[in-house]
C-alpha cells in the first residue's frame, strides 16, 4: 500500500511539474512580408490583390486594414505596359470592403503577361500566360450527399470530357444573387460577420462560390470527369446559379492546391506546419491565370440538408 501512495504522490508531481504558463510576444517577431494574390481571367480586367502579412496569432483584420497602398504595380504584354490603379468592391455578405489593384485593359487568351511591382525600392516580377485550353462543361447535376477525407457533404456534380494532352487543372465556379436568408454553409465563426446588417431584408446581392480543390488530368487525360463538388452557401428548391468550369495554369494550380492541403492547419499551426509555395520570386503568392468554360445555369431541385 506505502509504495502506491508512493507512485500517486510522484505521478501527481510530476504532472504539476509539467504544467507552466509561457507568454510569447509573436508579434515582436514578427517581420511583415509581401503578399500578392493575382489571377487573369481571360475576357476580365484584372484585379491585383497585395497585402501585408499579420503574425499567426493576430486579431482579425479587414482587408483594408492589410492592403498595400504605396505601390506601383503595372502588368506587360508584349510592348504594351498598362499601369495598375488602385480600387475596391464592397463585399455585401461579410460588409465590408475589398481593395485590390486594377487596370483598363481585358484580358486576352494565348498572351504571356508580366507583373511588376515597385515598393520600398524592391523591384518584384512574375509571369502568367493565358494559353490555356478552353474546357467544355457538359451538364451539372446535384447531390444531397457525398463523402471524401473531410466527411459528408451536399454539392453538385460536374461532367465534362477532358481535352486531350496533360496539363490541364481543374476548379468549379458558382456565382449566385442570394439574400441574407441563405448563410455560409461553413463554421461560421472564421467568418468576419455572423449579422449581416449592410443589406435591407430581402435585397440580393451577389456572391462567387469558388472551389477549393484542383483536379489535374495527370495520368487520365482524355478521359470523362466526374466531380463531386461541396458548394459553400446555403440554398432553397428552385434557387438557380450559373456555373463554370475553369481551366488554371500549372503554377496557380500547384499554389492553390498547397494551400488546400494545409487546411488542417487553420486552427492549430503545431498540428501540421502551413508551407505556402510561393509562385513570386521576393514575395508570397501567387500570379496565374485562368480560362472559364461557357456558363451552365444550374436549379436546385430541393432546400438544403
Amino acid at each position: 500500500m506505502s509504495r502506491i501512495i508512493q507512485l500517486l504522490c510522484m505521478l501527481t508531481s510530476l504532472f504539476c511539474a509539467c504544467k507552466k504558463e509561457v507568454n510569447l510576444s509573436l508579434s515582436d517577431l514578427h517581420e511583415p512580408q509581401l503578399f500578392i494574390e493575382g489571377m487573369l481571367y481571360v475576357g476580365d480586367t484584372p484585379r491585383i490583390y497585395v497585402s501585408s502579412s499579420m503574425p499567426f496569432f493576430n486579431e482579425k483584420v479587414l482587408p483594408g486594414e492589410v492592403f498595400v497602398r504605396d505601390a506601383e504595380v503595372f502588368i506587360t504584354e508584349g510592348a504594351h505596359q498598362y499601369p495598375l490603379r488602385q480600387d475596391s468592391v464592397f463585399d455585401k455578405f461579410r460588409c465590408r470592403w475589398d481593395p485590390f489593384y486594377t487596370g483598363d485593359f481585358v484580358v486576352e487568351a494565348d498572351k504571356e503577361y508580366q507583373l511588376i511591382l515597385y515598393r520600398h525600392g524592391d523591384t518584384i516580377r512574375a509571369g502568367a500566360s493565358t494559353a490555356l485550353k478552353k474546357p467544355a462543361l457538359d451538364d451539372v447535376s446535384y447531390t444531397p450527399e457525398f463523402y471524401d477525407v473531410y466527411g459528408g457533404h451536399d454539392g453538385v456534380i460536374l461532367r465534362f470530357r477532358d481535352m486531350p494532352g496533360e496539363g490541364d487543372y481543374y476548379r468549379f465556379q458558382m456565382d449566385r444573387w442570394i439574400d441574407t436568408s441563405r448563410h455560409h454553409a461553413h463554421v461560421l465563426d472564421v467568418l468576419d460577420v455572423l449579422t449581416n446588417n449592410c443589406v435591407d431584408a430581402g435585397e440580393l446581392f451577389f456572391v462567387t462560390d469558388l472551389g477549393r480543390s484542383i483536379f489535374s488530368d495527370y495520368k487520365i487525360d482524355g478521359t470523362d470527369f466526374e466531380l463531386y463538388v461541396e458548394v459553400s452557401f446555403e440554398y432553397r428548391q428552385g434557387d438557380t446559379a450559373t456555373v463554370y468550369l475553369q481551366n488554371l495554369d500549372e503554377q496557380a494550380a500547384r499554389f492553390y492546391h498547397d494551400l488546400d492541403k494545409q487546411l488542417e492547419s487553420i486552427r492549430n499551426p503545431f498540428v501540421e506546419p502551413v508551407f505556402i509555395h510561393s509562385t513570386i520570386d521576393g514575395a508570397f503568392g501567387v500570379f496565374g491565370a485562368a480560362i472559364r468554360s461557357e456558363p451552365v445555369t444550374f436549379v436546385y431541385p430541393q432546400d438544403n440538408p
